[in-house]
């Protein structure tokens, strides 16, 4: 199937999908970035065109995306071309591009800078979400996950960053491949956390114009999600959300906040106010810039630890863009 001499794009023919018309692709770049794809690709809820991108052939070949970009290398420049003008094509008409990466991981960490280049130079709102490697692990890989993240930060609009450390301090009784897992759920959850907000299912409701004006050239950025039922279910959301474990810092000092509230058809405007007066105090701006949407869901509440398990719960989930410092 992949000529091991060059690049190779594998494509099936479904068609562009949209999102109340809006085009997004979602590229996963290397294991990693396929897991991910393959998560979301079984998913009806993510409308949304898949591609996979990697040096390793079995990668692809277990991938479920639309699009299979073989690399035969990240360091020749006729490699480096081809997969430039191969992005260039998939991309054509595209309004929003996710890409999925491990920084650290050679692939991961040079390919989604190039994407990101060539997404930015065709005016695609480009949302980079990757992994931080683990304190422990070798140095060089280290190294080239800091300077990866650089470079990425100046292509993508905005950069968001999964640190696998605090996921194993977090989940410090379970093993590594599980932590893994974890963390490729953490990447589901953002990704199906910003989609939402595209939707128009509640009372009120964000177009792509809000969600592109928050996170276009947005630099620094931090996410946070909660969910809880019951009684003070939206101070208990909240909380969790502005403490999420995975949150590299504080929305302290945010110009802007994305927020998502997803809940039965039975929230309360009362509820709503609660959640957004904590929002803008823990952001401490009195120029806070807050937009919001909401999503109504109506299952069961099931299971605690799952962010992704729809209830009848209130679930917030945060963006927080342009700090002040």
């Amino acid at each position: 199937m992949w000529d091991i001499a060059e690049n190779v794009e594998e494509r099936r023919d479904i068609g562009e999908k949209t999102l109340n018309g809006v085009k997004i692709k979602i590229i996963g770049i290397g294991k990693i970035g396929n897991n991910v794809i393959n998560k979301m690709a079984v998913r009806n809820d993510i409308k949304a065109n898949f591609i996979a991108v990697d040096t390793e052939k079995i990668n692809l070949d277990n991938s479920k995306a639309d699009i299979k970009i073989f690399v035969s290398s990240m360091i020749s420049y006729e490699a480096v071309e081809g997969l430039k003008k191969q992005i260039k094509r998939d991309l054509e008409k595209t309004d929003m591009a996710f890409i999925i990466a491990e920084m650290g991981e050679k692939t991961g960490t040079l390919a989604s800078a190039i994407i990101a280049e060539i997404a930015k130079s065709m005016d695609i709102l480009t949302v980079a979400i990757v992994s931080k490697p683990f304190k422990f692990e070798a140095p060089n890989k280290i190294k080239l996950a800091k300077k990866g993240k650089k470079r990425l930060k100046h292509f993508a609009d905005t950069v968001i960053v999964i640190p696998y450390q605090k996921l194993n301090d977090l989940y410090a009784n379970i093993s590594l491949a599980n932590i893994y897992e974890k963390g490729e759920k953490a990447f589901v959850t953002i990704v199906k956390g910003i989609l939402d907000l595209i939707k128009k299912q509640g009372i009120v409701n964000l177009d792509f114009a809000d969600i592109k004006s928050i996170l276009q050239n947005s630099g620094k950025t931090v996410l946070g999600f909660g969910k809880a039922d019951g009684e003070d279910r939206a101070k208990k959301a909240v909380e969790q959300a502005l403490n999420t474990p995975l949150l590299e810092r504080s929305i302290k000092g945010a110009g802007k906040i994305l927020m998502n509230i997803t809940s039965g058809n039975d929230i309360r405007l009362e509820e709503i106010s609660q959640i957004a007066t904590a929002v803008a105090k823990s952001s401490e701006n009195p120029d806070l810039f807050l937009a919001w949407g909401t999503v109504f869901e109506e299952t069961e509440f099931e299971n605690s630890e799952d962010f992704e398990q729809k209830g009848s719960c209130v679930k917030v989930y945060l963006i927080a863009t342009n700090f002040s410092d």
